[in-house]
């Protein structure tokens, strides 16, 4: 009876191993669809056109890409990279990339204690970093950057120019994004201001790293 029990045993073991394996190896590719990433699931790239991820606590996937549709995160989940054209990349506690963050349309908000091993790029949507890490450049163009708790950027923090906007007056855009910083964040590179950007920078050391780079074409 003792060698049936841990025969069956061995044999569950051996499956729930199999399973996690065969996940580790899947592609989820979608046209229309979302993908639902369980806790400890273990998955390769995903790629949706139309849908939204979640991935559960303690899950992990290779490349996840978007277009129209938000990336949902939870605590401790490991990804290669994460990108959205159309949509929202937001975490939990823990999030490790081992590549990029991008974003179109849309925040990026990888929570507390992020460690982002490329760079975090939005067009239009803002960008908050809470006690977390990147090792290359955060940048954007038309949204809010803001840095809190200790945060570390090791590249450069960069406001791309902006593109005017047609109104009844004519070709303008007058509202200005604003960049924060924490007394304890910390830009190692230069930040970069390629537009006019409303400042609130609570460490000093940061005020000598800022470089205005604005061509308003005068």
């Amino acid at each position: 009876m003792r060698l049936i029990t841990l025969a069956a045993t061995t044999l569950i073991v051996a499956s729930l191993v199999a399973s996690t394996q065969l996940a580790a190896q899947t592609n989820i590719d979608k046209v229309m669809g979302s993908a639902v990433v369980g806790s400890n699931q273990h998955y390769g790239d995903i790629s949706l056109v139309n849908g939204s991820v979640q991935m559960a606590s303690n899950s992990s996937a290779g490349d996840v890409s978007v277009v129209n549709g938000s990336i949902d995160l939870r605590d401790n989940v490991s990804v290669n990279s994460a990108s959205t054209v159309n949509g929202s990349i937001e975490s939990g506690s823990g999030l490790k990339v081992a590549g990029n963050l991008e974003t179109v349309n849309g925040k990026i908000l990888p929570g507390t204690h992020a460690v982002i091993a490329g760079h975090v790029d939005s067009v239009n949507g803002d960008i908050v970093l809470d006690h977390s890490e990147v090792a290359k450049d955060v940048s954007t163009v038309n949204g809010d950057i803001k840095l809190t708790g200790n945060t570390v950027v090791k590249g450069d923090l960069v406001y791309k120019p902006r593109g005017k906007k047609k109104t009844f007056f004519g070709w303008t855009n007058t509202n200005k994004p604003t960049l924060y910083i924490a007394a304890d964040a910390v830009v190692e590179g230069r930040i970069i201001l390629q537009q006019d950007v409303e400042l609130q920078i609570n460490n000093p050391a940061m005020q000598d790293k800022v470089v205005y780079d604005i061509n308003d074409g005068r």
